[in-house]
């Protein structure tokens, strides 16, 4: 019973380090070939294998998209659904059209491939029982339903904690354009470029609010969706703020510094909070650990001269 609810877990493992090395092992691949790619084009030769694999796996891609795609419009998923969906991947800096049809073209893979690998393992066990085989099979599409979910949920965590930690950095540049006489759209744009490549998504946001200012009738609505967009309370703050500047003329350089010095220090109370928290997430280790070594350590002597004691 315990090999068969692990069934699951074990197919999902292997599924995910699968993945995960693909990618790896892609973007290796990826920019070796683009190295080579350049050094024969100035020899004026080509290269031909990796175009037909990154074409192969936009083939794959373009599969999966177009199975999501078809799923979408059968109309299983409800609109609420699929809104909710947008707005976790818009988060996790995914904001692409197909973004949404490739998340459920992978579950509908997921819960194909999981199962059957499930179904594989319970048979190899040979345990002679069916319901294992089914139950297994249950589980990995369970899993596989879930397992993109983590994934985007995962991928929002990181990309948003990026953008959290990059923020203060972002606005001390803000205040020094600021100071410069930059207005707010164009020193947006300059700190984006500046962060291209050292904080990709930080850039990625800043670049997106320079753009909608530029675009939409009202640029404080540009600075409100900076917030909305990603759901964090230092944007949201930051958005707010801003939008007030621009509303009633207030120094903007004064409301950066102090909005940067809040940020910092809400930075600073979370470390301390968390090396706070290290006295207790460090007891049960050294109960479980420590503990049994220093009981040994103790009473060993004692145990061994009371058991020469009653054998002699």
């Amino acid at each position: 019973m315990t090999v068969m609810l692990l069934l699951p877990v074990i197919s999902g493992a292997l599924l995910i380090i699968i993945i995960i090395a693909g990618f790896v092992l892609t973007g290796t691949v990826r920019r070796q070939d683009l190295v080579r790619q350049r050094i024969l084009l100035a020899q004026g030769r080509t290269l031909a294998g990796p175009v037909v694999r990154i074409n192969r796996m936009k083939n794959a891609l373009s599969v999966v998209r177009r199975l999501g795609g078809a799923v979408i419009q059968t109309g299983i998923l409800s609109r609420k659904a699929i809104a909710a969906l947008e707005h976790t991947l818009a988060a996790a800096g995914y904001r692409s059209a197909s973004a949404v049809p490739v998340v459920v073209g992978s579950k509908i893979v997921c819960m194909i491939v999981l199962p059957l690998i499930c179904w594989v393992l319970a048979g190899s066990l040979n345990t002679g029982i069916d319901a294992v085989r089914w139950l297994g099979a249950l589980g990995g599409a369970s899993i596989g339903l879930l397992l993109p979910d983590l994934t985007i949920k995962r991928l929002r965590d990181g990309y948003l904690g990026q953008v959290e930690r990059g923020l203060p950095d972002a606005l001390d540049l803000l205040v020094i354009c600021a100071d410069a006489g930059l207005p707010l759209e164009t020193a947006l744009s300059r700190v984006a470029m500046e962060f291209r490549d050292s904080d990709p998504p930080t850039a990625n946001e800043l670049s997106l609010t320079a753009g909608e200012m530029r675009v939409l009738p009202d640029r404080r609505q540009a600075l409100i969706n900076l917030g909305v967009r990603t759901g964090l309370d230092s944007l949201i703050a930051l958005g707010g703020t801003l939008a007030q500047t621009l509303q009633y003329g207030t120094p903007l350089t004064q409301a950066l510094r102090i909005l940067s010095a809040e940020m910092r220090h809400t930075m600073l109370m979370r470390f301390e909070e968390r090396a706070a928290r290290l006295p207790i997430l460090l007891t049960l280790p050294m109960i479980g650990f420590f503990l049994p070594c220093v009981i040994i350590v103790v009473l060993a002597p004692a145990g061994i001269r009371a058991y020469r004691m009653m054998n002699g």
